[in-house]
């Protein structure tokens, strides 16, 4: 397991270096997931779905508030490194779990896992394919082979009301949804007999077969004030986008 050392001095396992850099900036210099009237407070619950190798946690940790977070990371390579990381920052209150949340329990989903750029590793690969092109125009082509190595690998998903119940949450404060193409999914596997129970959501979603307008008309049915903002950090080819979801 390769160990780097991050730009503010902190420690952290990894699987790919380029990965790890610009998820890096994402979260602990531009704060991605606390923008547009996010916010989080002392003994909130936080659910980080699609948690890779742990730096959203470890975040949360340099924060120095008491949150209870429970981290969901299906592919088990990552999950691996994820739980050294938490462990080497001695991240408290927070639970890890292997498997993804989805629209239905299946014991076993086929995921395509990407060792050098583990994050966009996902059940739906051949949507990758696509990416490819535009990753040309970014990249040379032998880079863009070194990123799409990939291997596939046996994942359980669950519902996340199934987690909600058995894990007896009552509030979930933020909901955070990194999840390579299954937002919708994982929204879909809510029952509406739980949704008043979420009050913030971020997700990050490729606009893509009309999927930013499937998830803001539910999010916004469910009572949610919606903001939706470009990812910048992202070339515009991919059509990423940040949505921002607080319960009006």
């Amino acid at each position: 397991m390769k160990k780097m050392i991050l730009p503010n001095n902190l420690e952290l396992f990894y699987l790919g270096q380029e990965e790890t850099e610009f998820i890096y900036k994402e979260i602990f210099i531009d704060k991605e997931y606390l923008k547009h009237g996010i916010t989080i407070n002392d003994e909130d619950c936080i659910l980080d779905v699609g948690a890779n190798i742990g730096l959203f946690s470890i975040f949360l940790n340099t924060l120095q508030k008491q949150f209870k977070i429970f981290a969901f990371e299906p592919v088990k390579p990552i999950f691996e490194v994820l739980t050294a990381n938490v462990n080497l920052h001695s991240v408290s209150n927070i639970s890890l779990y292997n498997h993804g949340l989805g629209s239905e329990n299946i014991s076993e989903k086929t995921f395509t896992f990407y060792p050098n750029m583990a994050g966009n590793s996902t059940s739906k690969p051949w949507e990758k394919v696509n990416q490819r092109a535009v990753m040309n125009t970014v990249l040379h082509q032998d880079m863009v082979d070194y990123f799409f190595q990939s291997q596939e690998v046996k994942c359980e998903i669950k519902t996340l009301s199934s987690v909600i119940n058995s894990l007896d949450i009552k509030t979930i404060h933020l909901l955070k949804i990194d999840v390579e193409g299954e937002e919708y999914e994982v929204l879909s596997g809510i029952n509406q007999t739980d949704w008043h129970k979420i009050q913030q959501i971020v997700l990050e979603v490729q606009d893509t077969e009309g999927r930013i307008n499937k998830i803001q008309t539910l999010l916004e049915n469910q009572g949610f004030r919606i903001i939706l903002d470009p990812n910048n950090m992202i070339p515009s080819a991919f059509k990423m986008f940040n949505i921002y979801a607080i319960r009006a």
